[in-house]
């Protein structure tokens, strides 16, 4: 508290004066812009300022700065002002003949014609350009005609003055007029200098000197000019240099231009998709246990020893009211294996079974905030199995500058002027991550073909994985993004082919975009059900697969910037004011929109039931009970876990299982299905065709809704089960078992309301698992067995076929290994 008194009574020098507002912009007669005197400016006839110089001396004519490194200027008279070095490029002398005076001509009837056309914000550059180009093609013509004459005319040498010829003249006094002198630097930014780095000096000159209303003196005008507040300042500039270096579009200037540039277009109202044509995009959707999933999925499998894996893992779990990173969150209380736990446990599952002695690697993208708790965890837990050069850790930067308003003034920390507001710029940056630290070029040259994103808390991520992999396979698809059968004009957004003339691309349409869209284009019903009573566009969910090649050579030529946007909340009609600061984000599923050519035809979907692939835990509890009452997904805890339970359940009934459902229950105002729970960890079992090779006789399993089963183990089987109540089965590394004719009746788990628990991780889902009576067996190494399991009727010689498999006179047992 005494410290913020100190700021608030001695430390801001300033701060109790009313800062000096911006001068006002009149939107009929903007500032030039500098970026076009310099050549640089990306937003042509959209940049908000002016891209025409005023008028000049009759001599003159408006040219980009592009067109001023040709020539030199004219000379000055002594009353004029002189130009700085650094504002025009010096190039050598060029004679001022009659061409250039033709070429003046011709360029100032271009500008004439083009204020009779547009009343502002036209940029003429190109116009110049063609003018200029004429005018030397006659000159060319002229010069031939010149080499003809016998005896040539000698013009007179022009002196050093003359020969900087009329249109690099034109530059030089318009440069005069628009800045007459450079801003001065706030006093207290001046009198800091020293404390900085020769390069954050440089950078705190720049902002201070952007054009007209885009000015960043602001940020530094209530500094105090004391020593008091020194440290700070070094932080506040440490800060903006930060975003400097690691901005991947022209540092923190770049930055600020395309921030100008993409809110004058939200201001304007433009619609980003304008002048494309929906259509349903490639790719292919699924029903789990058909033969076309099966063999699809058998395909892929064929490739998933051939996967990087990249988790992108930024978020604390505040919003769900767990202090710690959400990759720790146990994903259910059964086994209390984290998301990140389970992760790595599947990643080594299919490693130890397809990678053929290859290590699959694993990037994960933390924060500042999360960084070393990730490390911590990973470290105290040795990896959970992983070699310690297996995971790659890319750091998200802190951020991007919140903007106040439409010409992009950073936002400052309210009540402290040494400080700045940051936002997150998205899990866009995750391409330019990857790219800057070779990540995914290492990952091709170790042989790796593919590579999956994911999510930091969906426990149904990998029942995808093999499926998507096969479709990328036949398909010859570059990207291929997971996704799920949505309603038209549900709020999740939409896969869609969009076509502009020869231009194609495959990109997720918000779903409050996607119908107006369709309506425009001549689809009048707009976003509608299909006969499968699904909208023909499928949900997007986050997760993608590329093939690594082509993603390595995009990389190579974009470094991994993915365009970006903006979303401003306005408080009035004008689309003057913001309600809160904004920034611009950029997202990893419009990667997209960098490819060029045939890349372009190679993007496309794999569609399952959203109850198999997705259920993420992002919500609070009660958000999450408002979301349930419209009928749309909670996003909880408790709806994450009861969510895998019942994929586990569905996949189990597909290869024939007997699998009864439970009832429903209700916690925290979340409704959830009972059970059974059903945690098959991967090392047992991580997608559809290992579930039938592991029940090899699903006819005889049975497990009724109120059980609960745990099943871990490469070596386990399970022939012949009827389950009701608890049950877990483990199988040591090495060892071998099978589970056949057992029956288990016991009192099993039970779940049981504690919304006031201490334990965050209970009071989040409103429920405790008391685990009332449990039948254990495990299968050791040597061959013995724990728990009440005879050994007699387990395993048996199983180089040998079982007596009913001698009599159907085949070569293969019960688990469909061959006998030898």
């Amino acid at each position: 508290m005494a410290r913020k008194n100190n700021r608030k009574n001695k430390g801001r020098g300033n701060a109790g004066k009313k800062k000096s507002p911006a001068p006002p912009t009149d939107p009929k007669n903007p500032p030039v812009c500098k970026f076009f005197l310099e050549g640089k400016c990306r937003f042509g006839e959209e940049c908000k300022f002016s891209h025409v110089l005023p008028d000049a001396p009759s001599t003159c004519v408006p040219v980009p700065a592009a067109a001023a490194a040709e020539v030199t200027p004219p000379p000055q008279a002594a009353e004029d002002r002189p130009v700085e070095k650094q504002d025009i490029a010096t190039t050598a002398s060029v004679e001022a003949t009659e061409t250039e005076v033709e070429v003046v001509e011709e360029a100032k009837q271009v500008e004439d014609a083009r204020r009779v056309e547009v009343a502002r914000g036209v940029e003429v550059a190109k116009r110049v350009e063609e003018a200029k180009t004429s005018a030397r093609a006659k000159s060319a013509a002229a010069a031939e005609e010149e080499k003809k004459e016998t005896t040539p005319v000698k013009q007179p040498s022009p002196t050093k003055q003359q020969s900087k010829g009329p249109i690099k003249s034109v530059v030089s006094s318009l440069k005069s007029i628009i800045s007459p002198e450079r801003n001065p630097l706030p006093p207290a930014l001046e009198s800091s200098l020293s404390l900085f780095t020769p390069s954050q000096q440089d950078l705190a000159k720049k902002l201070c000197e952007l054009p007209g209303s885009t000015n960043q003196s602001h940020l530094f005008e209530n500094w105090s000019d004391g020593s008091e507040f020194d440290e700070k300042k070094k932080e506040f500039l440490s800060k903006l240099e930060s975003v400097d270096q690691s901005y991947p579009d022209g540092g923190l200037l770049g930055y600020l231009e395309n921030a100008v540039g993409l809110l004058e277009k939200s201001r304007r109202g433009e619609n980003p998709l304008g002048g494309w044509e929906p259509s349903v995009p490639k790719g292919e959707a699924f029903e789990v246990g058909t033969d076309a999933f099966l063999s699809t999925e058998k395909l892929g499998l064929e490739e998933v020893g051939k996967c990087g894996f990249v988790l992108v893992a930024g978020g604390l779990g505040e919003r769900l009211g767990y202090g710690d990173i959400k990759i720790g969150l146990p994903t259910e209380l059964a086994t209390e294996t984290s998301y990140i736990q389970f992760y790595i446990e599947t990643i080594l599952a299919f490693q130890s079974r397809y990678a053929l002695g290859k290590k699959l690697p694993l990037c994960i993208m933390t924060s500042g905030d999360t960084n070393d708790k990730t490390v911590a965890l990973l470290s105290k837990n040795n990896y959970f199995g992983m070699d310690e050069d297996q995971i790659t850790i890319v750091v998200q930067g802190k951020g991007v500058p919140a903007l106040n308003d439409n010409d992009a003034h950073i936002a400052l920390t309210p009540d402290d002027p040494y400080d700045i507001q940051m936002k997150p710029h998205g899990h866009g940056d995750i391409h330019a991550l990857l790219h800057s630290h070779g990540v995914a070029k290492s990952w091709l040259e170790k042989g790796m073909k593919w590579t999956v994103f994911f999510q930091d808390t969906n426990g149904l991520a990998f029942h995808t994985l093999a499926l998507s992999l096969g479709v990328s396979s036949k398909l010859g698809l570059v990207m291929n993004s997971i996704t799920c059968p949505r309603k038209a004009k549900q709020a999740i957004g939409a896969i869609t082919k969009l076509t502009k003339g020869d231009q194609e691309r495959t990109i997720n349409v918000e779903y409050n975009q996607l119908d107006p869209l369709l309506r425009a284009t001549g689809h009048d019903d707009g976003d509608v059900n299909d006969d499968t009573g699904f909208s023909p566009f499928p949900g997007n969910i986050n997760q993608l697969l590329f093939n690594l090649d082509s993603y390595v050579q995009v990389l190579e030529r974009t470094k991994g910037v993915m365009p970006e946007f903006v979303n401003p909340k306005y408080k009035d009609a004008e689309k003057s004011i913001f309600k809160k600061p904004t920034r611009l984000e950029c997202m990893m599923q419009d990667f997209p929109t960098v490819l060029e050519g045939a890349e372009t035809r190679k993007v496309g979907f794999t569609s399952l039931a959203s109850e198999l692939c997705f259920s993420p835990v992002k919500n609070a509890t009660a958000d999450g009970v408002a979301l349930q009452a419209k009928g749309t997904q909670p996003g909880v805890a408790a709806s994450g876990e009861a969510d895998q339970s019942s994929a586990v359940c569905q996949l189990l009934r597909s290869i024939g299982c007997n699998v009864q459902e439970g009832g429903k229950v209700t916690f925290s105002g979340i409704e959830i299905g009972s059970g059974p729970d059903c945690v098959l960890k991967p090392s047992f079992a991580a997608c559809a065709n290992e579930f039938k090779k592991k029940f090899p006789n699903p006819s005889a399993v049975e497990i009724s809704g109120r059980s609960s089963l745990v099943l871990s183990g490469d070596g386990l089987v399970i022939e012949s089960l009827n389950l009701d109540g608890a049950l877990v089965v483990e199988c040591e590394e090495g060892a071998s078992g099978v589970i056949r004719d057992l029956s288990v009746s016991n009192k099993g788990w039970v779940k049981v309301a504690d919304e006031a628990s201490e334990d965050e991780v209970i009071r989040m889902r409103g429920y405790h698992m008391s685990k009332l009576e449990t039948e254990k067996i495990v299968f050791k190494q040597g061959g013995s067995i724990e728990g009440n399991y005879p050994t007699e009727i387990q395993v048996g010689d199983l180089s040998k076929p079982a007596p009913e498999e001698e009599s159907k006179g085949d070569t293969l047992c019960a688990c469909a290994c061959a006998i030898m």
